[in-house]
């Protein structure tokens, strides 16, 4: 049964002038966000003391039932990783993947454990963090001799283990790019300290420093994993986050400690993580938890932009740490409170962000976590201006079947090519999970080609409408269902793709993508006359902004 924190949004705080952010609170206490998808609409973490849940602004935070950890996504929430155990004890726990109809079917996606487990050490037997958008996951399990490994598991490969330089000692994967290209985390040094690992081009790449010393575990990555961020590069400042590329190796990004005044918030923040404190070692993630006790500054770069651009994390003096954020534009890390407030965003009173973990694709919505009054909180902040823009939908294809006799494609060759134009109206409704919504079609921009035959539709009464459906309960799809021609025939354009990957939980105007018909298991793309009709092979369908604003937060 899936139990609701919250029936939507709990609190906004919305800037006075046009193009001014949001700040979300997702709604209960406890909630630890660890990743976001691709617009930033689908949310997904840990609960304080055990359990994972899934946030969309419509249902507010529900709970993955079964799940102890909820540690990763894909672009679009098609899974969430983490561990599950359906009898609740963390002891048995394995890797798994949630979908947004596993409510429904009654158990999520299993991987179980690594072939000939030696069964884990009471801390379950493989956790899921990352996973790609092809459906490679990536995680820690136990192997025949109960060591800690990072492995790599997909449907048509199955499990592997990840190389590493020192197999005698623990390692695991932390994620994923969403191209699946690079895989990074950490393998232990002799001296037990986690040294960065990324594993690139069928390489397993040790990270160090100028000196050759050996940083931090890497932490996030960029879509195409040619950033790659983490944490512990140790300076003159302190323990820097940093930032890798093939081209510059790792370099520090910043150290800030904790701004004056805040240290009375170390005695809640250190409270809210005692209870996390007995987690094996090899399992504790300095995502969610700072060590315990005062030490140097330390800064943790966490989670990135698509294009490597943008970086969050946290940064403080542990177990006190602050969100911060770091562009690469200005090459400085700085508070997100003081960036946030920059830009028309106010934290309420009585908050204190203490890290971001998730990042939108362009940037503009952050994810992390506060501390309130007496435990964590969730939160969001998203930069974006509310511009709704027309969106143009573009598909290319070409004839597969023509036996129209009449009408403008009639004698149509097959295998001619089509293009078809429209635009779509935004209405500032997002396209929600689980449901099926309905965008103003413009009958005057609407045009359909075939050879150098053309055709338009018919205007209806109530107008023509495009249904975008989204997570429903796990498919997406395009749909235009059968709309009067000029000529009198009968148009179709229905796309279904069962696996929910096409859209986050965004408005339409966010969208800009191309589908390629792999995407879809049904298209239907056809002009009916009665018995006859033209059919289309679809190549490509291409939803697109009319007239992207420039919108920046900087």
């Amino acid at each position: 049964m899936r139990i609701s924190f919250c029936a939507g949004l709990i609190l906004s705080v919305l800037a006075g002038h046009a193009g001014a952010g949001t700040f979300t609170d997702l709604g209960a206490d406890g909630l630890q966000l660890t990743s976001l998808s691709v617009h930033g609409h689908i949310a997904s973490g840990v609960i304080g003391g055990g359990g994972a849940w899934r946030w969309t602004a419509d249902q507010g935070a529900t709970l993955m039932d079964g799940f102890v950890s909820s540690e990763g996504m894909n672009s679009y929430a098609q899974p969430i990783v983490g561990a599950y155990t359906p009898d609740n004890n963390p002891a048995d726990a394995v890797g798994a993947m949630y979908y947004s109809n596993t409510a429904i079917i009654g158990e999520p996606d299993i991987l179980g454990g690594y072939p000939n487990t030696g069964g884990g050490t009471g801390q379950g037997i493989s956790t899921a963090y990352g996973v790609s958008d092809a459906g490679v996951v990536v995680g820690l399990a136990y192997d025949e001799t109960n060591n800690p490994i990072a492995f790599r598991w997909s449907t048509a490969e199955g499990w592997s283990r990840l190389p590493v330089n020192r197999p005698d000692t623990y390692s695991r994967a932390n994620g994923i790019s969403k191209d699946g290209s690079t895989v990074f985390g950490w393998n232990d040094q002799e001296t037990g300290y986690r040294s960065g690992v990324i594993w690139r081009n069928g390489k397993t790449i040790d990270l160090v420093d100028a000196d050759g010393n050996p940083v931090g575990e890497a932490l996030g990555a960029s879509a195409d994993g040619r950033v790659v961020v983490g944490y512990n590069y140790g300076t003159f400042n302190g323990n820097e986050a940093w930032r890798w590329t093939e081209e510059t190796g790792v370099q520090p990004i910043g150290v800030m400690a904790a701004p004056a005044g805040v240290a009375k918030t170390a005695a809640r923040i250190r409270l809210a993580m005692q209870q996390q404190q007995n987690v094996a070692s090899e399992r504790r993630d300095a995502r969610i938890q700072a060590p315990d006790g005062f030490f140097p500054p330390q800064a943790l770069a966490i989670a990135v932009s698509d294009d490597g651009h943008t970086i969050v994390g946290g940064s403080g003096i542990p177990p006190v740490r602050h969100a911060v954020i770091w562009t690469d534009d200005g090459g400085t890390m700085e508070l997100l409170s003081d960036y946030a407030a920059a830009h028309g965003v106010t934290i309420p009173a009585g908050l204190t962000l203490l890290s971001a973990n998730g990042i939108s694709a362009d940037g503009l919505t952050i994810g992390g976590f506060a501390a309130g009054a007496t435990n964590y909180r969730s939160y969001l902040i998203d930069f974006h201006a509310e511009n709704h823009r027309p969106v143009l939908v573009q598909a290319t294809g070409q004839v597969g079947f023509n036996n129209l006799t009449s009408g403008p494609f009639a004698g149509v060759p097959d295998g001619s090519p089509v293009q078809m134009t429209f635009v779509m109206s935004p209405n500032g409704t997002v396209i929600a999970p689980g449901q099926d919504t309905a965008y103003p079609l413009s009958v005057a921009s609407f045009k359909l080609r075939a050879g150098s035959a053309s055709e338009t539709l018919q205007p209806v009464q109530g107008g023509v409408s495009v249904q975008i459906t989204n997570d429903f309960p796990k498919s997406d799809g395009i749909h235009l269902f059968s709309t009067p021609t000029h000529s009198g025939q009968a148009f179709e354009f229905e796309l279904f793709n069962p696996g929910g990957n096409l859209f986050d939980s965004t408005d339409i105007d966010g969208v800009n993508r191309t589908f390629g018909p792999e995407l879809f298991e049904k298209i239907a793309w056809d002009i009916q006359d009665g018995n006859r009709s033209m059919t289309i092979d679809l190549q490509s369908v291409t939803l697109k902004d009319v007239a992207l604003s420039v919108s920046s937060r900087r």
